[in-house]
């Protein structure tokens, strides 16, 4: 079996949970089957060029061209393609499927029917209108696309014509990252049988801090993470409930100023280890996003640290938080009374929140999660 993984990554400054997810599961193959039999092809959105996008975006014969090349030479039985999104394009699909070869898409996002990728729009909420019509204009009127009218347009006329080509019809299944996930995309037409549920896994190490304080907050700084959310509640609590905010965004520096307060504590953006290493010493990850997520890559890599998670319970928070088990599920109403909850928590019951928490993390260990896949590929070669 042979197998060739394909990703856009996205900016260098931008590292976001879905690089760091393929670039673990290359690695992971790699090792498992050998540099022989398992190949990739990368790019990086450092190299975009806008004027050239223009034009390119639409079906990229360059990477066609490229990627067929790779699966014909070195007779590729399976394509795996995560992002595809702006610089490959479904191009990469027909080029697969041309080689001869068995196509898989990991569906990090939802922008398959939502150019933000996302279905949450700010001021509003949670936003599924575009998939109701198939010519919707909601995206580019609300900016949908990093909040940009030009933008959006390019990405909304871009997404008509890929569906109006029917390129997608060149993935033979579709990989998704939860239970929830699956039930959502299925219910937005895509066919059951083409959808496969395979979770994220991680390279977990389990060096557990002995000693754990305090609150931590790690994401991008942006409404659909559900940052004002938590820091209203937060800034009504006293000084003894300390909130360190670990990530970086257009509105860091608006709510440096107006939560300056000792209690919450902006890090700004780190790079991984310095993020890990915080989390390792807190006694709870909040987890606040108003959006569905696809997977929860943080909550995982704080679990495996036997950090208890506190999440609002919206979309897949449910997949991985067993509430008073492993953390709290919340909703916006009781926060605050489970922030209480959590902080008077005895030492006895925080640990078994801590011990049940590394048990679930077990469950998305690189070689646990990694011997699914390979079987799911078998299967799919076997099958077809």
């Amino acid at each position: 079996m042979k197998l060739l993984i394909v990703h856009n990554k996205y900016q260098s400054n931008n590292i976001g949970g879905e690089d760091i997810v393929y670039q673990n599961e290359l690695q992971s193959l790699v090792k498992k089957l050998g540099k022989e039999n398992v190949f990739s092809f990368e790019v990086s959105n450092d190299d975009i060029s806008k004027f050239k996008l223009i034009f390119s975006i639409w079906f990229s014969f360059k990477y066609y061209k490229e990627v067929k090349k790779i699966i014909v030479k070195n007779n590729i039985d399976i394509v795996h393609i995560h992002n595809f999104y702006p610089l490959l394009t479904p191009s990469i699909f027909k080029a697969s499927k041309d080689a001869g070869a068995k196509v898989v898409h990991t569906l990090h996002n939802y922008r398959l029917w939502c150019i933000s990728g996302i279905f949450y729009r700010d001021g509003y909420g949670i936003c599924e209108l575009c998939p109701k019509n198939r010519f919707s204009l909601h995206g580019v009127f609300n900016k949908c696309f990093r909040k940009s009218l030009i933008q959006s347009v390019l990405a909304q006329m871009s997404f008509w014509y890929y569906r109006a080509t029917k390129v997608f019809d060149n993935i033979d299944y579709f990989f998704v990252l939860t239970q929830f996930q699956k039930d959502k995309v299925v219910s937005l037409g895509l066919d059951k049988k083409r959808v496969i549920l395979k979770p994220n896994s991680l390279d977990i190490n389990f060096k557990i801090k002995e000693q754990k304080n305090n609150y931590i907050y790690v994401g991008r700084i942006e409404e659909s993470k559900g940052i004002y959310g938590l820091l209203k509640v937060w800034e009504q609590l006293d000084d003894i409930f300390v909130l360190t905010i670990v990530g970086g965004g257009d509105i860091e520096e608006e709510l440096r100023d107006k939560y300056a307060k000792k209690n919450i504590i902006f890090k700004g953006k780190q790079n991984r280890q310095e993020t890990l290493n915080n989390i390792a010493k807190s006694k709870y990850l909040i987890q606040p996003s108003v959006w569905y997520e696809t997977f929860g890559l943080t909550i995982i890599e704080a679990m495996s640290f036997g950090v208890p998670v506190i999440g609002f319970n919206i979309g897949t928070r449910d997949d991985f938080i067993d509430d008073g088990k492993n953390g709290f599920l919340v909703d916006k109403e009781n926060l605050n009374e489970v922030i209480m909850k959590s902080f008077e928590c005895k030492e006895k019951e925080y640990d078994k929140l801590s011990k049940n928490a590394i048990l679930k993390s077990k469950e998305f260990e690189n070689h646990y999660v990694l011997e699914k896949q390979l079987e799911i590929y078998r299967k799919i070669l076997d099958y077809n």
